[in-house]
């Protein structure tokens, strides 16, 4: 049988479009800066030519094609497609006053969309989302490894792997999701379910991302409301939900003890020596107040986009910032002379983007909501329940990430991001396709059975 079930999902695979699709979206998870290059100077910036991005043009080659022909997701997918093109398009054009380094950075981040629309238009069946999840299995099991023996040579420190910390967590929390899910909507445990739940479970706290353990709450969340609708809540998944969170949490915890200065901020807790609480969620605080007041002065456009904030955006809130956190270390302030760098997405659009942006970005995130939630309610009940989870976990989970970490262009959280919204997109449109294929064969069956 299980010979039988890789020869179907290589069937599925469909020839070297899916197989380059499926290249593009391992590479993504590789930091550009990673990678070798080749340097060009072009309008006075240095543009870099990685081997990813081979695979985004030959990829967009193919999209293109596929789009003339017209295979484009109908009904909440196309929503989900026409909300991320908005978004996408007022990033761009807001980069343009911004001189070419903003430019050359957005399309970065703007080359990472492909993978959306790639994840959109070429996952039109179960198989190949069941190839897309494998693949990022696999990159997970490899990032974990290394990290893993990282930790061992490190005990107690954070843990980058070959993607970074806040990537590693957004990357296996993605992973532990699939396992999760696999676990409701199976009903029982088995070997290769518990072992995908540890492995992202371990990714998640060698990362030590705090905003990755929110994601990993909301995925946890997401994933029971879903099994609630569907009527798959069982003891063990939620036995097995409850223990992760508590490993997750405490495993994180512990790595980041040091670190949670920001509660104390908060609370006002007074300090027997000054910076005695600070830490990085203490300097994520400062660049909020800063970034906040920055829209203060932006607050229909904002900035326009930018890979790091220069000096004169910010600057001259410097003092302000310093008086409010007088109690913080120097090194927790941007310098007045250097660039800013944003801490957390919705910081980021808010005040590079203004309000228009976070219009469109929230109507983005509302229009994936809704259209992951129609995923989880009508996908057909049946063997094959995984997709009817997936969008939804995944999409909590970003939300968590996209909390603690902002959009580079060339980074593995950005790719996430666009994958996420593809495969949102692409479960959309494959609930009409899933409930004709079980409709035919139950009419098939029902047939023989007369006969």
């Amino acid at each position: 049988m299980g010979g039988l079930r890789v020869k179907q999902l290589w069937r599925a695979a469909g020839g070297p479009a899916f197989a380059l699709y499926l290249v593009a979206v391992a590479a993504s998870l590789f930091r550009v800066a990673d990678q070798p290059s080749l340097d060009l100077e072009i309008g006075g910036t240095e543009v870099s030519l990685v081997p990813a991005d081979l695979a985004f043009a030959a990829l967009l080659a193919i999209v293109v094609v596929r789009l003339m022909r017209g295979q484009l997701p109908a009904g909440p997918g196309r929503g989900v497609l026409l909300a991320a093109a908005a978004f996408a398009t007022w990033l761009g054009l807001s980069a343009l006053p911004n001189g070419s380094t903003a430019i050359v950075a957005t399309g970065r981040l703007l080359e990472l969309g492909i993978l959306a629309l790639g994840t959109a238009v070429l996952v039109d069946r179960r198989e190949r989302l069941w190839l897309l999840v494998g693949t990022l299995l696999v990159v997970t099991v490899a990032a974990v490894g290394v990290a893993f023996v990282g930790f061992l040579g490190d005990p107690g420190g954070r843990q980058a792997s070959f993607l970074g910390e806040h990537d590693l967590a957004a990357l296996s929390s993605m992973s532990l999701a699939v396992g999760l899910a696999a676990a409701y909507a199976r009903g029982r445990l088995d070997a290769l379910t518990v072992a995908v739940v540890v492995v992202g479970a371990l990714g998640v706290i060698l990362g030590a991302a705090l905003a990755g353990v929110l994601g990993v709450y909301l995925l946890a969340g997401a994933i029971t409301a879903v099994a609630s609708v569907r009527g798959a809540l069982h003891i063990r998944p939620v036995v097995l939900t409850l223990i992760m969170l508590t490993c997750v949490t405490a495993g994180t915890a512990a790595i980041r003890s040091g670190e949670l200065g920001f509660i104390q901020v908060l609370t006002r807790q007074e300090e027997e020596r000054p910076g005695q609480y600070a830490a990085s969620w203490s300097q994520r605080l400062i660049y909020s107040y800063i970034g906040l007041r920055v829209f203060e002065d932006n607050p229909v456009a904002g900035t326009g986009w930018y890979p790091l904030l220069p000096s004169d955006e910010f600057a001259s809130y410097l003092p302000d910032a310093r008086s409010r956190f007088a109690d913080q270390p120097a090194r927790y302030f941007p310098p007045a002379d250097g660039e800013f760098i944003p801490q957390q997405t919705p910081d980021q659009v808010l005040y590079e983007l203004g309000l228009v942006g976070a219009a469109l970005f929230l109507l983005l995130a509302a229009v994936a909501v809704r259209s992951a939630w129609r995923t989880a309610r009508d996908w057909p009940r049946g063997p094959d329940d995984l997709p009817a989870y997936v969008p939804a976990a995944w999409t909590a989970a970003l939300a968590g990430t996209l909390a603690g970490a902002a959009l580079f262009g060339g980074t593995p959280i950005a790719a996430i991001f666009w994958l996420t919204i593809g495969t949102v997109a692409a479960t959309a449109a494959l609930v009409p396709v899933t409930a004709a294929v079980e409709e035919a064969a139950e009419t098939q069956h029902l047939a023989g059975a007369a006969q």
